[in-house]
């Protein structure tokens, strides 16, 4: 996650800064459960919870906390209509998190500490942040991290506060088999935000090529809740991109013999330097038939060319009809690396925002 990033930067040069998280959401939004925005003060900060008036309202309440002098936790509701100059409809609660004295040691902090551990592990985790347990004690703002395997830091069972500690078992039992990834949400007494962080339900995506093109579109995906696999037999390829892999799994080798190691339910694109490469993966996939889409760059004639030559090797008609050729959206003009990256990303969003409202927003089994 890259708001753990932010955050570590901002500790290891010293600066006072504020977690920003959108933790509930109502009616027409322009946000959703779980954005983050990490902000250090004037114009630096990473991240984004909406844009427009709403979230430079939220910048100078934050600003407003660097100016304190102990570290606060507080949560905002943002009515979206006519006060902020908004016309959504809807509302917007905000948590907001300062950490102003170098003392406190951010990075030390276990649940810090814990996170960046499941994260660069890909492990599934919770994070629970004690906004107020109500009973005058001193627990607001701690945080709890937990995996399905074990509680990782604090040992909730040894809290004094039976309240909270009944609240964060309740949750942390029953939250972690919730579908929806990077989601967020207040406890029924409104005085602990969940927030769930998830490896294993992110759709795989594989791309085939690191020219150009997958150059280009590399850094548009990376900012998707997606896992990316980026296949090429050239290490020269990977060795020219200047951009940020550590969310990409990159894998230097034969495209075609790749597939069968991939993980089921891929999304594949396709964008080599050879029609025949091209063809070649596009046959194991198929084969293999354990993908949700297949897309290959080229042209109306590349696809008709590559469907018959399927047919012919055997495939049935309904399968190679699953082959999206061209991929994106045809341009005339706009014909760059960049616009077509953008035209292939666009179509897998479109096919993301499909996903998730087709499936169910949450189970408890």
């Amino acid at each position: 996650m890259s708001w753990l990033k932010a955050v570590k930067q901002n500790h290891d040069q010293h600066n006072d800064y504020v977690i920003i998280t959108v933790v509930e959401t109502k009616g027409s939004t322009p946000c959703n459960n779980g954005d983050k925005l990490i902000y250090s003060g004037d114009d630096k900060f990473y991240g984004s919870i909406g844009g427009g008036n709403f979230e430079f309202k939220a910048l100078q309440y934050a600003q407003k906390l660097l100016t304190q002098e102990h570290n606060e936790i507080k949560v905002v509701r943002y009515p979206l209509g006519a006060s902020l100059g908004q016309c959504c409809g809807g509302y917007v609660k905000v948590m907001f998190e300062s950490y102003l004295d170098i003392s406190s040691e951010v990075g030390e902090q276990s649940w810090f500490k814990s996170s960046l551990h499941f994260n660069e592990n890909k492990s599934d985790y919770i994070v629970a942040t004690v906004i107020s347990n109500g009973t005058g004690g001193d627990l607001g703002g701690y945080k709890f991290v937990y995996s399905q395997d074990q509680t990782s830091d604090t040992d909730i069972d040894n809290l004094n506060d039976n309240k909270l500690k009944e609240v964060v078992n309740k949750y942390f039992q029953t939250y972690m088999f919730y579908d929806s990834i990077g989601s967020t949400i207040l406890s029924d007494e409104g005085d602990i935000c969940y927030e769930r962080f998830t490896y294993s339900e992110l759709q795989p995506v594989a791309v085939f090529g690191a020219g150009h093109i997958s150059k280009a579109l590399m850094p548009i995906l990376s900012k998707l809740p997606i896992k990316i696999y980026w296949v090429d037999d050239r290490v020269s390829q990977f060795d020219q991109y200047s951009g940020d892999t550590s969310e990409i799994n990159i894998i230097c080798d034969e495209p075609s013999s790749v597939v069968l190691d991939l993980p089921k339910n891929i999304y594949c694109i396709v964008i080599t330097y050879s029609h025949q490469l091209d063809f070649d993966i596009c046959e194991q996939v198929l084969a293999r038939d354990s993908y949700c889409y297949l897309g290959v760059i080229g042209s109306t004639i590349k696809g008709n060319k590559f469907r018959k030559r399927l047919l012919n090797k055997g495939f049935s008609e309904q399968t190679v009809g699953k082959l999206s050729c061209p991929i994106g959206v045809k341009h005339k003009l706009l014909k760059s690396p960049i616009a077509i990256a953008v035209s292939i990303a666009s179509e897998m969003i479109n096919f993301l925002e499909s996903k998730s409202q087709t499936e169910p927003a949450c189970s408890t089994n």
